[in-house]
């Protein structure tokens, strides 16, 4: 009897979060352990509030987006991966739906958590803001890490961008400014979301060649 379509991929989804996800996902859970300590999450405006979740939590990106391909980094289980019925691309689709989706909900949980902790502020755009910028870094890492190869180039790219973030201000950055909603902004997210979702494209069809030469 032939398996579903749908029964696979949930399969397989299953499969990567507990083989490939679990460390990238604890580690994202101490960032967000961490982040009262540095910065203090209660009772905060607008403005003030956005500052944690721009600076530090949206960081989780890069830990949760920019090694999915990293399983394949050895030679042997690419080889096996790539050598199954479903697609390598589609099993990239499948890690990085769990990288989104597990993002999304970290976000959410951690804003929730502010707001209850007397922060004033919209729920939703906060949500949307902070996950638009983790988007981008991961995007962005993962991006670079599909064209160099390398993981530690994957690590590095968002990092230094970040770091430019904070030392240039938005005069040089323009629209793909990280720390937008700390000036009371937010039409700088649109811009990060939608750079985010061409670069996971971008690496996906920079992948396909690179398969394609071998």
């Amino acid at each position: 009897m032939r398996m579903t379509a749908s029964k696979k991929y949930l399969l397989i989804a299953a499969a990567n979060l507990r083989r490939n996800f679990l460390a990238h996902i604890v580690l994202s859970v101490l960032l967000l352990l961490i982040t009262p300590a540095i910065f203090g999450i209660a009772n905060l405006d607008a403005k003030t509030a956005a500052i944690p979740l721009e600076m530090f939590v949206a960081l989780m990106g890069t830990v949760l987006l920019t090694p999915v391909f990293l399983p394949e980094q050895q030679k042997e289980i690419r080889e096996l991966v790539e050598s199954r019925y479903t697609g390598q691309n589609s099993i990239c689709l499948v890690r990085i739906a769990i990288g989104i989706l597990t993002l999304l909900l970290l976000i959410s949980g951690f804003v929730l958590y502010m707001k209850l902790n007397g922060c004033e502020f919209e729920v939703l755009p906060f949500i949307l803001g902070t996950f638009a910028g983790a988007l981008f870094l991961g995007a962005l890492g993962l991006f670079s890490y599909g064209v160099s190869d390398s993981i530690v180039t994957g690590y590095m790219v968002p990092m230094v961008y970040y770091m430019l973030n904070m030392f240039s201000g938005s005069e040089h950055l323009g629209k793909l400014y990280l720390f937008s909603m700390a000036r009371g902004s937010f039409k700088e997210k649109y811009w990060l979301f939608g750079t985010g979702v061409l670069l996971i494209i971008l690496a996906l069809l920079v992948k396909s060649i690179v398969r394609k030469k071998r």
